[in-house]
């Protein structure tokens, strides 16, 4: 590696995703053709237009929280990633799942989907910031609510209708019991002002004997 490439390195690092803007923060004047430069010589992967990781980056647990938030914004996690990320579904989940104000898109970078499904500004809410570690550095992302990320399956998932529908989807009846806010879900589906979701969820608290 040159050494332009390990001053690079080490300024940047920490952030574990970083983008042309922030490069050029750092860096005034950057050439940006380094950039293809070190791409064809595997020192970074190049996520989207204008995103970029170092390799090393992907060993980082919950590595993909970071990059959905950051390379489509604004958005945050929610559906079946956060739901099993809360342990509220006993599936791991491989692909990314948010959700955004902006249109519906799709990414893909090292064999992972990363998906974002578009709502309108009165339903983006109910996300909150969890802490990750990134080389040593402490980081933030932003992932829905357990109570919100129900929802927006719900919402978004509209073939979930049925009891035996909503049975397929697997919930641990420990943490739906023991961990679910119900209080707030009534306030977020208030929120939401949709009829057919609030009978949802009050199949939901049926099937489990809430």
């Amino acid at each position: 590696m040159n050494t332009g490439f390990n001053i690079f390195r080490e300024k940047l690092f920490q952030q574990g995703i970083f983008s042309i803007t922030s490069i050029r923060i750092i860096f005034p004047g950057f050439n940006t053709d380094n950039l293809l430069s070190w791409q064809k010589k595997g020192y970074i992967l190049k996520i989207r237009n204008g995103w970029y990781c170092f390799k090393e980056f992907l060993s980082v647990t919950d590595h993909h929280f970071l990059i959905a938030n950051n390379i489509y914004q604004p958005s945050y996690v929610s559906h079946q990633e956060a739901l099993s990320y809360y342990g509220l579904i006993p599936e791991h989940i491989v692909n990314s799942v948010s959700i955004s104000t902006n249109k519906t898109q799709v990414f893909n970078f090292y064999g992972k989907v990363y998906k974002y499904y578009s709502v309108k500004p009165a339903f983006f809410f109910g996300y909150c910031l969890k802490n990750m570690t990134v080389n040593g550095e402490n980081r933030n992302f932003m992932i829905a609510e357990k109570e919100k990320a129900i929802l927006d399956l719900l919402y978004i998932y509209d073939f979930y209708r049925t009891a035996q529908d909503l049975e397929e989807i697997r919930f641990n009846e420990q943490v739906l019991q023991n961990d679910i806010d119900w209080k707030k879900m009534d306030e977020f589906l208030k929120r939401f002002g949709i009829i057919s979701l609030e009978k949802k969820i009050l199949t939901i608290k049926k099937i489990y004997n809430i």
